[in-house]
C-alpha cells in the first residue's frame, strides 16, 4: 500500500485509534514509538511475535538481523512464515511482510551472522536492542556491544513450558552477564523441546516491555526478570542484584 503524506495522516489516525484510546500511552507515547529505532536480533520463534507486535504498534525502525533460512520444524511456531517459503531468509521474508502488515514504518532486513567483529556495527544507531537469541554465546556478545553503545537490552527466552523475561540498561542494572554467568560454560550445543504458544506469549510480553520502555509507560522489569511456568501459569518476578564486581558492567 503507497500512502501519500494525506493519506498517511488519515491512515494513522485509523491504525493507532484503539491505541491511542490507552491513557498511559496517548498521542505523546504514540510518538515516541514512531520516532523509536529498535533492533531485533533473531526473527524465530520470538522474533516472529515480537517484530510483528512491535510493527503493529507503530515502532518507526525495525532492524531484523537473523542470518537463517526458514526450515520445516520452524513453521509450527514461526509465524511470520509459510511452508512454501522454506529455504527463504527470515529477516528478508519477516521485513517484506511486516512493511505490508504496517506501511507506515521501515523495516530493515539484515541477514548476517553476529559476531565479535560485527555486533556493535549492526547494533549501532538504535534506541533498544531486543534480544529473539536462542544461544547464550551470541547474547553475550549483544550484552557487551548494549553496554558499550550505552542502549537498553530487552531479554528473552523460552525453552519448553518455561519462559523468562528482563531488562538490562547498566550502570542502572546489572547486566546479562552479572546474572547469567553460569552460561557461559561451554556444553554441547542441544536441541530443547518448545511449544508455539510459549514462544508466542514470551515474545508478545517482550514487544509489550520494549513498546513500554520506549513510551515511558508504567514501571518495566529493568533490573528484575519475570519468570513464567506455563505448567501451572505461574508467574514470579525477581530482582536481578548488580554486581559490582562484574567483568563486563561493574566498576573497574
Amino acid at each position: 500500500m503507497s500512502l501519500d503524506e494525506v493519506d498517511r495522516e488519515q491512515f494513522a489516525s485509523q491504525f493507532y485509534s484503539r491505541q491511542l484510546l490507552i491513557e498511559q500511552l496517548g498521542a505523546a507515547g504514540q510518538e515516541k514509538l514512531s520516532g523509536a529505532r529498535v533492533a531485533v536480533v533473531g526473527v524465530g520463534g520470538l522474533g516472529s511475535v515480537c517484530s510483528l507486535y512491535l510493527a503493529l504498534a507503530g515502532v518507526g525502525y525495525l532492524r531484523l538481523i537473523d542470518p537463517d533460512t526458514v526450515a520445516i520444524h520452524n513453521l509450527h511456531r514461526q509465524i511470520l512464515y509459510s511452508a512454501d517459503e522454506v529455504g527463504h531468509p527470515k529477516a528478508e521474508l519477516a521485513a517484506k511482510l511486516l512493511r505490508k502488515k504496517n506501511p507506515l514504518i521501515k523495516v530493515n532486513a539484515v541477514i548476517e551472522k553476529v559476531d565479535a567483529l560485527n555486533v556493535e556495527t549492526l547494533l549501532e544507531d538504535v534506541d533498544v536492542v531486543v534480544d529473539c537469541l536462542d544461544n547464550f554465546q551470541t547474547r553475550y556478545l549483544v550484552n557487551r556491544a548494549c553496554i558499550k553503545l550505552g542502549v537498553p537490552y530487552v531479554f528473552a527466552a523460552v525453552t519448553g513450558l518455561e519462559g523468562n523475561l528482563a531488562i538490562f540498561n547498566p550502570p542502572d542494572t546489572g547486566c546479562l552477564e552479572c546474572t547469567m554467568h553460569s552460561q557461559k560454560e561451554n556444553s554441547p550445543k542441544r536441541v530443547f523441546g518448545i511449544i508455539g504458544a510459549a514462544a508466542g506469549i514470551m515474545g508478545s510480553l517482550e514487544a509489550l516491555e520494549t513498546i513500554k520502555l520506549i513510551a515511558d509507560v508504567g514501571s518495566n522489569l529493568s533490573g528484575k526478570m519475570l519468570v513464567c511456568d506455563f505448567t501451572d501459569m505461574s508467574f514470579m518476578t525477581v530482582p536481578l542484584p548488580k554486581n559490582p564486581n562484574c567483568s563486563v558492567c561493574g566498576s573497574r
